[in-house]
């Protein structure tokens, strides 16, 4: 159990990391170029922030809402990145390679589950909601 919490732990954070670096996209694109992608992905990982804080509660188990380091240093080099050049499709491949990241904590949570527990049914669902959007991302950076 302690395993599932913590994967669970893990996958919560990078979402709310993830959510957080579009925000600040989302900021910077003032309306413009990616910015209803952004807002896609902020509605995406709300819901699955909302999701596994609800698995977390049911377990007995905190709910940090505040994110990691590293979600910090992702809502910089998005900072940064727009301070450069436009958030334009140029950029959809970090995009790509950042919900990746997003996947293996998926991936990692489903495997210290089980497809009798409560809360696999929604992790299959998430992760393949974000395997999806990944698909069309990709795609997307492949047409660019």
């Amino acid at each position: 159990m302690d395993d599932l919490v913590g994967k669970l732990t893990s996958l919560h954070t990078s979402l709310i990391d993830a959510r957080s670096g579009y925000e600040e996209g989302l900021k910077d694109a003032h309306g413009k170029g990616l910015a209803p992608l952004f807002s896609e992905l902020i509605a995406l990982h709300e819901q699955g922030v909302g999701a596994i804080a609800l698995q977390l509660q049911r377990l007995g188990a905190p709910v940090d809402e505040d994110g990691s380091l590293m979600g910090t240093f992702d809502r910089v080099v998005m900072k940064v990145t727009s301070l450069f050049t436009e958030l334009d499709e140029k950029i959809i491949p970090s995009l790509v390679d950042g919900e990746q990241r997003v996947l293996v904590h998926y991936d990692e949570a489903i495997k210290a589950s089980s497809p009798d527990r409560p809360e696999y049914s929604i992790l299959i669902a998430q992760r393949d909601a974000l395997r999806n959007t990944i698909a069309q991302l990709s795609e997307r950076a492949t047409q660019a």
